[in-house]
């Protein structure tokens, strides 16, 4: 399954201790395939960005919006909705991915 998660989420405000750990999380107890959703033109950006904070160990891959289906974590429109990622939500969001696992 995937766990689609929109690229711009990475950008500060968000704590990217916290997305390091919501990818760790779902892809190694979870077993979801990690997608970022971005423009082709904003790839690099946030593969060196993600790269040079060792954020990126368990992103599987890049790709457009609408290219996927799965749980998507975004601004809006999303299965899981959040301004940005924080450690005050971490549990929250690790419990909602939970139970789209077992519901899917």
């Amino acid at each position: 399954m995937n766990l689609i998660i929109d690229a711009d989420l990475t950008n500060p405000p968000t704590e990217i201790s916290v997305f390091r750990d919501v990818t760790l999380y779902s892809k190694i107890f979870l077993n979801y395939t990690i997608l970022l959703e971005c423009d082709d033109r904003h790839r690099d950006i946030y593969y060196y960005w993600l790269k040079s904070k060792g954020a990126f160990d368990y992103v599987d891959d890049f790709i457009n919006f609408g290219d996927e289906y799965g749980v998507t974590i975004r601004h809006e429109y999303g299965t899981i909705c959040v301004e940005y990622l924080s450690s005050s939500k971490l549990n929250e969001i690790i419990s909602l991915l939970k139970q789209k696992i077992l519901y899917l």
